[in-house]
């Protein structure tokens, strides 16, 4: 075949080689190779009932019903470029790449196996040991490593939180305006949001207390209010721990931009909130 077909016999070996195991060809020992007697297009089809002078013809599969409970999202006019005033824009020009550049070089020379090998789900432990250090010092929060979990962003956060602690049917207090990606997270998971007002002093607890006080979950952004800036009250954060306390709900909350403090230092010496929220 090799001469008839004027190709290197390397190349005749891999053809067969490579029918032999897709189950085209098959070999018997002191014979030769052979077409198989049973070749993978005959195990693919269907045979049709003998009662059955139709079959349905396939086409597209729906997906689960879950999946359709989450809203398509409108595409926003700046997202082909940054625009003014995006919040989720960080400052890169400030970012140290040198340093971080030099740091990945040092360590990329001398590998550790079990850093790319055995990864921990949680994340790697010496990072969430220092988190640990960080909130110690800056939040005066008490936490171990085992409490720590790292994720890709707010959303990942927020949908493995929504798994562990709700069930379809739960409601959840959301701040009115808030974060609609969030309400976007629950409303795939089957709760149903309770738009609760937020004011200068956030979210008010009373009239969330009033639309739904059995309510399974509160979401709230305490630090910066999302999107219109302003910070909880102590008095706030003492009457959402107290409604906690009593329904035994759960305080999910969304603490982005709490190192950014413009009028006042953060409320480190309420430690009832900072060590019982969610």
């Amino acid at each position: 075949m090799s001469a008839e077909l004027n190709v290197s016999r390397i190349t005749i070996l891999g053809a067969y080689t490579q029918l032999l195991a897709e189950g085209y060809f098959e070999t018997r020992k002191g014979a030769g190779t052979f077409v198989s007697h049973s070749l993978p297009e005959h195990l693919t089809q269907v045979k049709r009932p003998a009662t059955s002078r139709t079959q349905k013809a396939s086409g597209p599969r729906s997906v689960a019903r879950r999946a359709l409970l989450c809203p398509i999202e409108p595409k926003s006019p700046w997202h082909a470029g940054l625009g003014a005033f995006a919040v989720h824009q960080p400052a890169f020009e400030e970012f140290p790449f040198a340093i971080w550049s030099r740091l990945v070089t040092h360590h990329s020379k001398d590998p550790n196996a079990r850093a790319i090998h055995c990864i921990d789900p949680m994340g790697t432990r010496r990072f969430r040991e220092a988190i640990c250090d960080y909130l110690r010092t800056a939040r005066a929060v008490q936490a171990d490593p085992e409490q720590i979990m790292i994720v890709s962003g707010s959303q990942q956060a927020l949908q493995i939180a929504t798994n562990v602690l709700l069930d379809p049917d739960d409601s959840v207090w959301l701040e009115e305006p808030g974060y609609r990606l969030a309400r976007n997270v629950f409303a795939a998971a089957g709760c149903r949001p309770i738009p609760v007002p937020v004011d200068d002093e956030g979210l008010n607890v009373a009239a969330g207390i009033r639309r739904c006080a059995q309510a399974r979950a509160a979401y709230v952004t305490p630090s910066h209010q999302y999107p219109l800036g302003s910070t909880m009250s102590a008095g706030r954060r003492l009457q959402l721990l107290n409604w906690a306390q009593l329904q035994g709900a759960w305080i999910i909350e969304d603490d982005y931009d709490s190192e950014y403090r413009f009028e006042s230092a953060p409320y480190l010496h309420y430690k009832a909130w900072t060590q019982t929220r969610a």
